[in-house]
């Protein structure tokens, strides 16, 4: 497979590995520490000056848009520069880890 064409449909976090792990964890914790994430985020983003779009896109079929709450805390992952980015999701590793222990 031509690597050119694999990079174009390429997920959003999976261009940086520490971003991949951190949204590989959140899919896979339960329903209420999803949300306990999805409010960690949105609350350190907007404190970064993290800026999204806030009209809601109804059809979504990826799986952090079942809830909306999640869907509105990744799109201010997706939407932060990439420092904040990484900074954001070592937070989210951090996190996910002590909570888990």
């Amino acid at each position: 497979m031509d690597k050119h064409i694999f990079n174009q449909s390429q997920r959003w976090y999976d261009k940086d590995p520490t971003l991949s792990l951190a949204v590989s964890f959140v899919r896979n914790v339960s329903v209420e520490q999803k949300k306990m994430v999805a409010d960690r985020i949105i609350e350190q983003a907007k404190q970064m000056g993290v800026k999204i779009n806030e009209i809601k896109v109804i059809f979504q079929r990826r799986w952090f848009d079942e809830d909306e709450k999640l869907g509105t805390a990744m799109e201010y992952l997706k939407q932060a520069s990439p420092e904040n980015q990484k900074t954001l999701a070592l937070d989210i590793i951090g996190f996910l880890t002590e909570i888990k222990a």
